[in-house]
């Protein structure tokens, strides 16, 4: 459970960052350009993140090696099949901290 709190609020902060949003009362809730964040990730234009374009994501933070590490298992999460995370359901674990298959976080 601390692994996907920790992740969750790594991602958060990284996207936030990158993409210039702010956190309101809920801090899981994104409020960034989404579309010019997610595009920006999305460097191969195909409506899905790879692995690696969301691993850029750790470029940003002060511990890289760490940053790369928890974005990692956030991915695996995300994208057992390994197929891309597609925009939607980016937008949707963003926003509301769900996982993969929908459900919370904590009913894992």
């Amino acid at each position: 459970m601390r692994v996907w709190w920790t992740s969750g609020c790594l991602l958060a902060a990284l996207l936030i960052a990158g993409a210039g949003g702010a956190i309101g009362d809920n801090p899981r809730k994104f409020k960034g350009d989404f579309d010019a964040f997610f595009k920006r990730l999305d460097t191969n234009m195909d409506g899905r993140l790879s692995k690696d374009e969301f691993l850029k994501m750790a470029d940003r933070a002060k511990e890289k090696d760490q940053a790369r590490a928890k974005l990692s298992q956030a991915y695996d999460m995300l994208d057992p099949e390994m197929k891309g995370i597609s925009k939607d359901l980016f937008r949707r674990y963003l926003e509301n901290g769900k996982s993969a298959d929908g459900a919370p976080k904590s009913a894992k």
